[in-house]
């Protein structure tokens, strides 16, 4: 019987050893809190709607273009024809150009994105890392829709702190 005692104390101190501590933040959250994310955001949607507005002004052009010379191809010279239908097709390729260029991968969006919103997540990852190390969480885990986190206790939330943290109330 002590054995038995013994060997249960023995496994439950053996397994309480390797608990882990973790927390959840709602990241998505804490942006939405920050004043400079606001701006950033602010900052970033009226560059798309302006480079947008280029690229939109851009496919009209190539668009009317494409139109009159349809309209007009059964009664042009076969010179003209031909300089028409490349005045067509450098219309039509300015528009993927500015596409590309403004909204593409590693374009301009994403550029400016990255120039204005990194600094303020790594400045939030920072604050995370602080508050891990200094309470001992061994995981934290990311509460949004990509993360596959169905549920999570509202105590083991730290988004509020992590803002505290960064210096903004949250009441």
């Amino acid at each position: 019987m002590k054995k038995a005692i013994v060997l249960s104390i023995f496994c439950f101190v053996s397994f309480t050893s390797f608990a882990q501590r973790y927390a959840v933040v709602d990241l998505q959250y804490i942006l939405n809190k920050l004043p400079e994310y606001a701006n950033a955001d602010t900052t970033l949607q009226l560059m798309q709607m302006k480079w947008q507005k280029e690229v939109d002004s851009s496919k009209h052009y190539a668009d009317s273009l494409s139109n009159r010379f349809d309209a007009e191809k059964y009664m042009l010279a076969d010179e003209l024809k031909s300089k028409r239908q490349i005045e067509v097709d450098n219309a039509e390729k300015r528009v993927m150009y500015l596409q590309t260029k403004y909204f593409g991968y590693k374009g301009e969006l994403f550029q400016q994105r990255e120039k204005l919103v990194q600094p303020i997540q790594n400045k939030i990852y920072s604050v995370i890392q602080q508050m891990a190390l200094k309470n001992g969480w061994d995981l934290v885990f990311y509460k949004n829709a990509d993360t596959g986190l169905l549920y999570s206790d509202p105590k083991l939330d730290k988004s509020d702190a992590v803002l505290e943290a960064l210096g903004v109330k949250t009441k």
